[in-house]
């Protein structure tokens, strides 16, 4: 079944760990530095690694897949029986075009970590996992550094918060966490030294280790090996997902608010010195230019919200003296912060130093998350718009630049393209396009006269996701 399916019940964690003999892919990109490089479709062949998937009687799961030429993409999902061979399916993508690779038409095992192998490209994968009361998901990764940030987490009351470290070769990896708090260092030595068996993933369960924390930013290093990994961030029944990410000194979130959810921008300095950030704003009005200015110290996350924006979408931009990782986090119910003022200007608040829940807790509620891009770009793919069931999706335009931008969204699906549409986008502004549910649609193709940031969204009851888009480098 080709189609992502909802209306079924969430299903707990499973860590899994197996020795399995299949061939390997061959050897992964490698990662240069900043998110640029990760998000790059370029390759002519590449492998995406998806970590956080999962499909089973109470979960549904799927890869989703765009391509600007014709590829083979095979997907592979090691077993968490040793010695079992991993599952497989090959699906012929047209190009342009896409197509979602139902996991559960596959096999049906609860959690099912897998990486997707192109023979041409560009061309991008991305996940998404549904379930009653959860929408989650984002783009892969198709890089394979030795130091992986994640900033975002919170093991405070009322969430979840998990680390998935992912060996998707035959070769044992070792890897070790470390990871900042509000209060400096989070004390994870007990993360210093993890085997990872080939073939295999391993599952962190922070709030047992460092329990009641309202920020906690991770590093992964890896010393032997490749691990690839991502973090859950559960509220309830709905999770928010994103992977690992390398630092930048420029990010853009086009929407952070989809679905009437309340954002917050984590950034984590991985360097030795503070960091000057200057946050803008972008409306359908236009941009707040330094909305807020901060200073990120090496030894602490920084969290920041936006109330004074209200509810209407809008997006984001980052500038930063020093590199920094960024991810959005949104929630319905958010832990309640409060303004540091200090050297800071703007209208942001910041929970740099808060502590505990504040007034009433935190509901049982939707989140999502997801990371950024580093630069904008004239052409990106989008994999999945147009195909979750049940949810309102939309692609959103950010021009953060100074020329209006004619952008041309063509939907991509496994017979090829459909018609496209062209919209303007004014300098400085956001604009939402809303995409419909489609069998014959699974992706978009978005070409602009000027650079821009792309990302989709999908919105549900159930919950609710955001997909960083990925950039086209021809």
């Amino acid at each position: 079944m080709r189609r992502v399916l909802g209306g079924i019940v969430i299903a707990g964690l499973v860590a899994g760990a197996a020795l399995l003999p299949a061939p390997a892919p061959e050897a992964p990109p490698s990662f240069t530095g900043a998110l640029a490089q990760d998000v790059n479709a370029a390759a002519r062949s590449s492998v995406w690694y998806c970590p956080w998937v999962s499909s089973g009687a109470l979960r549904d799961s799927a890869f989703l897949i765009a391509a600007a030429v014709p590829v083979d993409a095979t997907v592979t999902m090691p077993s968490p029986i040793p010695n079992e061979e991993p599952d497989e399916e090959v699906a012929t993508v047209p190009g342009p075009g896409a197509t979602v690779v139902d996991v559960g038409a596959i096999v049906r095992r609860g959690d099912t970590p897998g990486f997707v192998e192109l023979d041409d490209g560009p061309a991008t994968v991305g996940a998404v996992v549904d379930a009653e009361n959860l929408l989650a998901g984002d783009r892969c990764v198709a890089s394979a550094p030795k130091i992986w940030y994640l900033p975002g987490g919170t093991t405070r009351e009322g969430r979840q918060f998990t680390l998935r470290l992912f060996n998707p070769f035959p070769e044992a990896a070792k890897a070790s966490v470390t990871g900042v708090s509000e209060f400096g260092d989070a004390g994870l030595g007990e993360l210093a030294s993890l085997d990872v068996p080939g073939r295999s993933w391993r599952d962190v369960n922070l709030n047992q280790i460092v329990p009641l924390l309202d920020d906690l930013s991770l590093t992964v290093t890896t010393s032997e090996g490749v691990v690839i990994p991502t973090v859950a961030l559960s509220a309830g029944d709905d999770e928010a997902t994103w992977p690992g990410i390398g630092p930048a000194t420029s990010w853009a979130f086009p929407v952070v608010n989809a679905g009437g959810l309340v954002p917050s921008l984590v950034l984590t300095n991985p360097g030795s010195a503070p960091a000057e950030v200057e946050v803008d704003v972008h409306t359908a009005e236009g941009t707040v230019t330094d909305a807020v200015v901060v200073e990120v110290s090496p030894d602490v996350p920084r969290r920041l919200t936006f109330e004074d924006y209200g509810s209407d979408p809008f997006g984001i931009t980052v500038r930063s003296t020093t590199a920094v990782a960024a991810v959005v986090v949104a929630e319905d119910a958010p832990q309640l912060v409060v303004e540091d003022a200090g050297a800071d200007t703007g209208t942001a608040a910041d929970a740099g130093g808060a502590t505990g829940d504040e007034e009433g807790g935190v509901a049982d509620d939707r989140i999502a998350g997801t990371v950024g891009a580093s630069e904008p770009a004239s052409s990106w793919l989008l994999p999945g718009p147009g195909s979750v069931v049940d949810a309102e999706t939309s692609v959103w335009l950010l021009n953060g630049g100074e020329e209006t931008a004619t952008v041309t969204l063509q939907p991509l699906g496994d017979a090829g393209p459909g018609p496209s549409v062209k919209v303007l986008v004014d300098a400085g502004t956001l604009l939402e396009v809303p995409v419909p549910y489609d069998t014959a649609v699974a992706g978009y193709r978005v070409e602009s006269s000027t650079p821009i940031s792309v990302q989709w969204t999908a919105v549900a009851t159930r919950g609710v996701a955001y997909f960083a888009g990925v950039a086209v480098d021809e």
